[in-house]
């Protein structure tokens, strides 16, 4: 029989009951603390904030695993604030998951510090590996709490954000599984030769096989944790509160959500494992511009379908009404908005210009501006403004209240700079040490201070006690089973 914590247990008690330091509070502060010393870190290897140098340039292998490690680390944020906002009281799924992302936050980090090539760098490569392991042991046992809570009757798991937050971590998990059976070719080749003789029947090559499937997986998982990111917020911020206009317009956004998942799902199944590709869109008379089928899918069901949704339930949710100002749920929808911006809205202009900003090519007009995009979307509209929403859930769930407003005020203004600024850089100057890059860094330090500041009055400055195994609290039954 499973074990069952009660929903005050969530953040304060240690799942597993040898480690009672290990809470989820301390290991969520733990996570973000780690994530803002890795983000420090990859300034190194990438400033003024360029991984690629364009949209069609070849990924630098070091480059992309390194950012890996911060990714993971953020997947892992978002599994431990979903335990407990969605309130999955298996004892067992909450012990896997808080002792996974532990394992899959350094392990992978600490690999892709050395991981610099494909093959040769076997060490390293091995130790990732196994924090991409963690990372799948994560995502299933995620999966399975929230299958359990369904078959146990609890009426949550009929909700619109709970289901949303089903289909939106099956869909990183499968995303996830493409990035292996990629990563495995990368580094053996054609071994099984079964490999090799399929990309053959679908009428691809191997080294396109494996590009397919590193564009499916990559291009999947963010916008899966997106998906998932607006879930939680959903369950959290009040979305069962809602009523009238606010509630109909939270649900059609769900449910945009949910069936956005699902479909690129199976769009990215489709386009990693066979010789398809969707359509392109607004096509001009030359075929030059066009917004690509996948963009298209991905940013209105799931990006707009997401702005739907937390609109509502931070500014229309009875929750919502009774927090004076709540700017800790303000920063979350303006982050959300601000992503959506810079991916969507920013994304489909360039696209629909394809012949001046040139996708990539390096004699169109605006390619110098294209690769500061290349930057600004992936590392700032699809990572560190999804990962804020994500903060904010932390601060709201784990900050005391005096402490809340400053840093939720704090991350309103980063935001804000740092997206002016980008858009500076991408349609006015892109030069590479002008003053879009300026603004932006300007911006990325108030985050950072923001950043900082939670980390502080969330756990230097929280009043611990010493909190007791969960066996200690249960009782020697492990409480209620189920």
């Amino acid at each position: 029989m499973l074990g069952q914590l009660s929903t005050t247990d969530y953040d304060e008690v240690a799942p597993i009951g040898r480690l009672p330091w290990l809470t989820p509070r301390r290991l969520i502060f733990f996570v973000i603390g780690w994530l803002i010393v890795f983000s420090l870190g990859s300034v190194l290897i990438s400033n003024p904030f360029q991984s690629e140098t364009s949209a069609a340039a070849t990924p630098i292998f070091w480059h992309v695993l390194y950012l890996h490690g911060m990714q993971i680390g953020m997947v892992g944020l978002l599994a431990l604030l979903a335990c407990s906002v969605l309130g999955l009281r298996s004892l067992h799924t909450r012990m896997w998951i808080v002792g996974g992302v532990l394992f899959a936050t350094v392990v992978t980090a600490i690999g892709g510090i050395w991981d610099r090539q494909i093959p040769g760098a076997e060490v390293p490569m091995w130790v990732q590996i196994f924090g991409f392991f963690a990372l799948d042991e994560i995502l299933i046992v995620l999966l399975a709490g929230m299958l359990g809570e369904w078959r146990s009757g609890a009426a949550k798991a009929r909700t619109l954000p709970y289901l949303a937050a089903f289909f939106a971590t099956l869909s990183m998990l499968v995303a996830a599984l493409m990035g292996h059976l990629a990563g495995w070719i990368l580094e053996f080749g054609n071994v099984p030769t079964v490999i090799g003789s399929y990309a053959g029947m679908v009428g691809v090559k191997l080294d396109d096989f494996s590009a397919n499937l590193i564009g499916s997986h990559s291009h999947e998982m963010v916008v899966g944790v997106m998906a998932l990111i607006v879930s939680v917020a959903a369950a959290q911020f009040g979305y069962a509160t809602l009523s009238g206009p606010a509630r109909r317009v939270a649900q059609v956004g769900l449910a945009m959500v949910g069936v956005g998942a699902l479909a690129m799902t199976v769009m990215y199944l489709a386009m990693g494992f066979t010789a398809w590709a969707p359509p392109t869109l607004f096509m001009s008379a030359d075929g030059t511009n066009g917004i690509a089928g996948d963009d298209i899918l991905t940013g209105v069901f799931v990006m707009a379908g997401g702005l739907l949704v937390l609109l509502p339930v931070v500014f229309g949710s009875a929750r919502a009404r009774a927090v004076a100002g709540h700017p800790v749920r303000i920063a979350s929808a303006w982050s959300w908005l601000l992503s959506f911006v810079t991916v969507a809205v920013a994304g489909y202009a360039i696209e629909l210009n394809t012949s001046y900003f040139g996708a990539g090519d390096p004699a169109a007009p605006g390619a110098a501006n294209d690769a500061v995009y290349t930057w600004l979307h992936q590392d700032i509209g699809l990572f560190l403004l999804p990962a804020l929403v994500l903060v904010m859930l932390a601060v709201e769930r784990l900050v005391a209240p005096r402490h809340r407003d400053a840093i939720g005020w704090a991350t309103i203004l980063g935001t804000t700079v740092t997206f002016l600024g980008g858009m500076v850089f991408v349609f006015v100057n892109p030069a590479l040490h002008g003053p879009g890059y300026d603004i932006s860094t300007v911006g990325l330090l108030i985050v950072g201070l923001a950043l900082l500041a939670t980390l502080w009055y969330g756990a230097l400055r929280h009043a611990t006690a010493v909190v007791p195994a969960v066996g200690a609290r249960l009782g020697p039954a492990g409480g209620q089973g189920r």
